[in-house]
């Protein structure tokens, strides 16, 4: 047989409009060779089903493959070089039936190969030529979608690494901020400068809530954010918010009430943390937005609202939480840009209530998450009703319980000031005003404290200490500093050996710092700005751990 006539493949991007092509003779092969060329169709010859599979895992504009060709074991080979395609990709493949026919079971089979139109024999010429031409265009157009997608990727790593380090450069300073406000705190006396110092803790509050608003919507966007599911009483967190917002409704004027409408389960699995994220906003927004009267939390189990009937028998019901208030009211046009990204119901409304617009946005896609959805209700000058609902997880073995809406206290909170700390910490800030809070809160708890301005200056105090046959109890490490960065510190800390607990100061950008933090070496990670209890507890926590583990190892 002699050989069939072979053309070079072009060198990439133009394998797309290449068409590969496994003839049934030598002299099909000429015939095709010639006509594709007069018609301007690029074209490469291959000699077995192997080498086409090859071109299609490469990246091959069109497959042109005889009939003859595909045996059982041959078409398995194909079908499992279209199924590991990229996502992006669907190579079209022209089979040319056997001239003898073939059965409809046989025809089946070809065509559950994948994009795979037949051709009959003998060749329509023209109708081939225009075949391929237009399978070459789609090719193209495919190509075109995977460079786009690409550029929004590359896009997306290039504004999460933004919003990472703008996160750092704005939570830092905002960290100094509000801590030296609530140091002056407790050295000022006059009533008048205690009010000053207030209001610079509520408006520094107010604008970390815009930072954490805009990174919410950015991970979401960014497909970086995660629900992490797990059992809670709902009417605990339900608590909580009423707690939070209280104060707020109070100020205005307002009373703030939680009505329970039947039974609800006493454990549901869903995020806890992003309920409550849920459901401060749209708190939040009908105090703002309502000038006289009453906000209500109305709590009711979407299955049998108002009812005592005994939940349904399918695993997975909704519970649905409405928040009523007597508010300014929108019209329907107001509402229908209610959940668009920094879009509130009009200018009128931003300049007199300000806001940015992203909370109801988040706040949707958020419950949308959680397997639910936000609605709304309203009128002009008569009130707003938003509508949550989420899934509630499997509650088929839950209690059912009819909460009073009455509150619940909780015992278990820890003050800060309650924190005694016997231990030898180590800090790891470039920022020197970062470094004295952080020395501040824990001398002020009983600790000691060492400082070092980067990783470089970390590892070479941790190996000074092991020199005087010492060790630092805990390690504070800022995770964005000049010369070592903290993720590389953690690394070399623990190749050095060092085996106690190391904590991670991080802006917390974007979902995934986490694990990173824990991939280096970090025992657990807090973010900024930094909350004073929070950073006694852990510290506290994590001393004693290790403190006994030792104690343990010993005995």
């Amino acid at each position: 047989m002699s050989e069939q006539p072979r053309i070079r493949p072009p060198s990439r991007p133009s394998d797309s409009q290449t068409v590969t092509v496994l003839a049934p003779t030598p002299q099909d092969a000429r015939y095709c060779d010639q006509v594709l060329r007069d018609h301007g169709v690029p074209v490469e010859f291959v000699a077995s089903v192997y080498e086409v599979t090859a071109r299609i895992r490469e990246g091959a504009g069109v497959v042109l493959i005889a009939q003859e060709y595909l045996t059982g074991d041959a078409t398995e080979h194909l079908r499992q070089a279209v199924r590991e395609q990229p996502s992006w990709s669907d190579v079209p493949i022209l089979v040319l039936l056997a001239q003898r026919g073939s059965s409809p079971r046989v025809i089946a089979d070809l065509l559950s190969i994948g994009h795979v139109t037949l051709i009959e024999r003998p060749l329509r010429i023209a109708l081939l030529v225009s075949t391929l031409q237009a399978k070459l265009r789609d090719r193209l157009r495919q190509y075109e979608v995977r460079d786009l997608l690409h550029t929004a990727q590359l896009a997306n790593e290039s504004k999460s690494e933004f919003l990472a380090n703008m996160s750092h450069e704005i939570r830092t300073p905002m960290t100094s901020i509000l801590g030296y406000a609530e140091l002056l705190t407790d050295l000022v006396e006059d009533e008048k400068a205690v009010g000053y110092l207030a209001t610079i803790r509520r408006n520094g509050n107010f604008l970390l809530g815009i930072i954490n608003d805009i990174l919410d919507l950015s991970k979401i966007e960014a497909g970086k954010f995660e629900i992490d599911s797990e059992r809670f009483d709902p009417a605990r967190v339900i608590e909580d918010v009423r707690s939070i917002m209280e104060v707020r409704a109070y100020e205005k004027g307002l009373k703030l009430d939680v009505d329970y409408r039947g039974r609800i389960p006493q454990f549901i699995e869903s995020d806890a943390k992003r309920l409550k994220q849920i459901l401060i906003n749209l708190v939040g927004n009908a105090i703002k937005f309502t000038q006289r009267g009453r906000v209500g939390i109305v709590v009711e189990s979407a299955n049998r609202p108002d009812t005592n009937e005994p939940l349904p028998t399918s695993t997975e019901g909704q519970l649905r939480i409405r928040i009523k208030d007597s508010g300014i009211g929108m019209t329907p046009e107001q509402q229908t840009r209610l959940f668009k990204p920094f879009s509130q119901g009009d200018s009128i409304i931003t300049q007199q209530f300000g806001g940015t617009g992203l909370g109801l946005a988040i706040s949707q896609r958020l419950a949308s998450m959680l397997g639910g959805e936000i609605s709304v209700e309203s009128k002009i000058n008569g009130g707003s009703t938003f509508t949550l609902s989420i899934k509630t997880g499997d509650v088929v073995e839950a209690t059912e319980i009819r909460p009073t809406g009455e509150r619940q206290l909780d015992n278990e909170t820890t003050s800060s000031s309650t924190v005694r700390l016997n231990a030898h910490v180590l800090i790891v800030d470039d920022r020197r005003d970062i470094r004295f809070l952080s020395k501040h809160i824990i001398d002020k708890a009983g600790g000691r404290v060492t400082e070092a301005e980067d990783g470089v200056l970390a590892i070479e105090s941790v190996k000074q200490a092991a020199e005087r046959g010492e060790t630092f109890d805990l390690i504070l490490l800022d995770m964005q500093m000049p010369n070592m960065n903290g993720y590389e510190t953690a690394r070399q800390l623990r190749q050095l050996g060092y085996a106690g607990p190391i904590i991670a100061l991080t802006a917390d950008a974007m979902q995934g710092d986490m694990n990173k933090c824990l991939q280096a070496g970090c025992n657990d990670y807090l973010s900024k700005p930094i909350d004073k209890s929070m950073m006694l507890e852990k510290i506290a926590a994590f001393v004693n751990t290790s403190k006994q583990r030792s104690v343990d190892q010993r005995e």
